[in-house]
């Protein structure tokens, strides 16, 4: 019998726990020693693990995971009462950051008019799991601008269906774009119409016998059960596993039991999550911070720059207050982990380079390591823009 498996979970959580460590010692946040970590680990790095397709699997259970719990602490009517902020809000920030980010690329780079759309693409996506978290941790996810935040990004997790498909077709495989836009709208209406079913029929009576049994162990076995067959459900229509997983987490919020849902899957989310981003840091090449340093400063500021110019004219078209427009535009300024998986497509049919695949990876991941302290800070920034132009209080 062979145990790679379990000798990769081992080497794994072996060497996270030494890096968190250290990394506690110095107040260096948790997600950063597992960015640390996946660096350290990478095929590029050391020649230990060459193939890491578990750390993969795990990786996407961890983001299922946090979006069922994001969608069982916020449920169908908080969903409800901000519609207008997902909608309107979320689709704003999206197309004004695949506008401005395509334009300012197009002058830089002066690619095709193709890969500067993909490019808006990457950049259009936002941490769900990062700021997700932060937000929790932190009790901010239910102000004023943890709400907007939580809208666009919900409204992102949906936007990656559609990028997907458009790829091949910005890389010049055949296919039609009206087609594929009704094909992707009847497939949301039906999981529309499948969602509302569940909940308002299968769903709480099959967890109202399940609870009759008074297990915990079955109540948990139970609502693994329901992720899983929504989130497959989701993939099967062409729709993405996280999406099915919010889903799940909106229905069971309506019944009578998502608190103890909330207790039996807090635990294993964090266990999950760790390994998202240490899957993370195992796909960058460290070598790429030496040689083009400068280069990645300068993405790095530009990509802060779009991402949080784009998320405050967001909110502004809402008509929001400027705190809460700088709250969110800040908060929301890095790349999110599904844009990694845009990326790899990207990078199959040709749309970006290795090269700019290594710095794109290299900036993400600084930007990453520094959205909690911006997310945890953020209802500061409008405080210190605005002060240079208070007037002066005559002595």
């Amino acid at each position: 019998m062979q145990h790679h498996i379990l000798i990769n979970i081992c080497a794994i959580f072996g060497m996270a726990t030494g890096v968190i460590i250290i990394c506690k010692l110095l107040k260096i946040r948790h997600i950063i020693g597992y960015l640390i970590t996946g660096v350290l680990l990478s095929p590029n790095t050391s020649d230990y693990f060459a193939e890491m397709a578990e750390v993969e699997i795990y990786a996407e259970i961890g983001v299922i995971l946090l979006l069922f719990t994001v969608g069982l602490e916020f449920s169908f009517s908080n969903l409800k009462r901000i519609k207008d902020y997902v909608l309107i809000g979320g689709s704003f920030q999206v197309f004004f950051t695949i506008g401005l980010a395509a334009f300012l690329i197009g002058i830089i780079m002066q690619p095709s008019l193709q890969e500067s759309i993909f490019w808006g693409f990457l950049y259009a996506l936002s941490s769900t799991a990062i700021v997700v978290k932060t937000l929790q941790d932190s009790n901010k996810i239910n102000t004023p601008h943890g709400k907007f935040i939580l809208a666009i990004l919900l409204f992102q997790d949906i936007m990656i269906v559609p990028f997907m498909l458009f790829t091949p077709l910005l890389a010049g495989v055949e296919g039609s774009v009206g087609i594929t836009l009704l094909w992707l709208l009847g497939k949301l209406i039906v999981m529309g119409g499948i969602a509302y079913l569940l909940a308002r029929f299968i769903i709480p009576y099959f967890l109202k016998i399940v609870m009759k049994v008074q297990s915990q162990e079955v109540f948990l076995i139970a609502a693994v059960f329901i992720v899983t067959a929504i989130a497959l459900l989701t993939e099967k229509l062409g729709l993405s596993l996280a999406l099915g997983a919010f889903i799940a987490g909106l229905i069971i919020a309506e019944t009578d039991y998502n608190r103890i849902a909330i207790s039996c899957f807090l635990p294993f989310r964090y266990v999950f999550m760790s390994f998202f981003f240490i899957s993370m840091g195992m796909l960058l090449d460290y070598k790429i911070f030496i040689t083009d340093t400068l280069l990645i400063i300068f993405w790095f500021f530009f990509t802060l720059f779009v991402k949080a110019v784009a998320g405050v004219l967001a909110v502004k078209t809402m008509k929001l207050e400027w705190k809460t427009a700088l709250a969110v535009g800040f908060s929301i300024a890095q790349i999110g982990e599904f844009s990694f998986v845009l990326a790899q497509s990207g990078l199959e049919y040709e749309l970006i380079s290795p090269k700019n695949y290594q710095i794109f990876l290299a900036v993400s991941i600084l930007l990453m390591s520094i959205t909690p302290f911006i997310v945890i800070n953020a209802e500061k920034i409008h405080p210190v823009l605005s002060k240079p132009f208070k007037p002066k209080k005559n002595a």
